[in-house]
C-alpha cells in the first residue's frame, strides 16, 4: 500500500487517531511563520506519546524551512525525529551533514523541476509551487509531469490532496508515499477525524 504521511500536526489526539489509523509519518512543522507551526515543546509530549505504539508507530518527521544545522539537530534531539524535511533552498551539503534520513522538497509550477539537485536526500517530496507560502496550499499541480521523474529515489506526492482526489493520484502517479496537511483538516493545525479515516479507507482500497 502506498505509505501515508499527515502533516502539519499540532495535536497529541489528532496524532494519535493518524497513528491508529495506520500513518506511515507524522509531520510536525518548525516553521514559526506557518499556521502549523508547533512549539518544539509540545511536539516532544506528542512524540513521546506516539512511541509508546511500539515499533509499529509512524516515523516523526519534523519540518523546517532554511533553518541552520545546530537548530535543526538541536530538535532533531529534542524530539527525536526519525527523519527531516527540508522545505526550503537548502544546499546539497547541508542536507549531508544533518545525521538523519532526510525528505527534500521540489516545488512543482509549470515544469519539473531538477530532481537531482540534491543526491543526499533519501526522499523526495513534490509539493505546488506557490511564490508566497512554502507548503500548505491545498492546491495540486498538473500531476502528469512527474510522468518525467527518473524515480532516482522514492517520493511523496503532495500539494492538493484530498480523500476525495487521492485515489486518482495514486493511479496517475503511483507515488511511494502521499503527504496531506489542509486536505484532512478542518482548520489549520487541527485534523478532522472522519477526513482522516475516509482518506486512509481510500487509500487501502486503492
Amino acid at each position: 500500500m502506498t505509505k501515508i504521511k499527515i502533516c502539519g500536526l499540532t495535536r497529541e489526539d489528532d496524532a494519535l487517531f493518524c497513528a491508529d489509523q495506520g500513518a506511515d509519518f507524522l509531520g510536525f512543522i518548525f516553521v514559526p511563520s506557518t499556521p502549523r507551526f508547533i512549539e518544539p515543546e509540545r511536539a516532544v509530549t506528542i512524540a513521546a506519546k506516539v512511541r509508546e505504539r511500539g515499533e509499529q508507530r509512524p516515523k516523526i518527521v519534523g519540518v523546517f524551512r532554511d533553518a541552520s544545522s545546530d537548530y535543526i539537530r538541536e530538535i532533531g534531539n529534542l524530539v527525536g525525529l526519525d527523519l527531516v524535511q527540508l522545505q526550503g533552498s537548502e544546499s546539497n551539503d547541508q542536507a549531508r551533514e544533518l545525521g538523519l534520513p532526510v525528505v527534500k522538497t521540489l516545488r512543482v509550477g509549470e515544469t519539473l523541476p531538477d530532481t537531482q539537485c540534491c543526491p543526499s536526500a533519501d526522499w523526495l517530496l513534490f509539493d505546488t509551487y506557490d511564490g508566497r507560502r512554502a507548503g500548505g496550499t491545498g492546491r495540486r499541480f498538473e500531476w502528469s509531469l512527474l510522468a518525467q521523474y527518473e524515480r532516482s529515489k522514492p517520493f511523496f506526492l503532495s500539494g492538493g490532496l484530498t480523500p476525495e482526489n487521492v485515489v486518482a493520484g495514486i493511479s496517475l502517479v503511483r507515488p511511494d508515499a502521499i503527504d496531506l496537511a489542509s486536505g484532512v483538516e478542518s482548520e489549520p493545525g487541527v485534523k478532522d477525524h472522519d477526513k482522516v479515516a475516509r482518506l486512509f479507507e481510500r487509500v487501502r482500497r486503492s
